[in-house]
């Protein structure tokens, strides 16, 4: 499936790699709390920082918001956090 910015990436895979670098950041998070000064892993942390915000950025974009906080921050015109399907529900609705 094609999405409106030609890339390949249904809603549904757009979500899981948002999962995938939520986890990774969580996980770099408690290893960095016991080991603050070890710069590999501030590294790794900033890495896949930026590749979650891209991947929510890309999936607001072509999927809509994926909390309730960056719902009016999408267009500014509209409330449109009840449209569409819901993230949790896997039956997406692509703009």
């Amino acid at each position: 499936m094609t999405n409106g910015n030609g890339n390949n990436n249904s809603c549904g895979d757009l979500l899981y790699r948002i999962q995938m670098y939520g986890f990774v950041l969580d996980e770099a998070r408690l290893y960095l709390d016991t080991h603050p000064d070890n710069d590999l892993a501030l590294e790794y942390y900033r890495k896949y920082s930026e590749l979650y915000r891209r991947a929510v950025a890309e999936y607001e974009s072509v999927c809509g918001p994926l909390t309730a906080n960056s719902a009016s921050s999408t267009d500014g015109a509209s409330w449109r956090w009840i449209e569409g399907g819901w993230p949790w529900q896997g039956s997406y609705e692509e703009k």
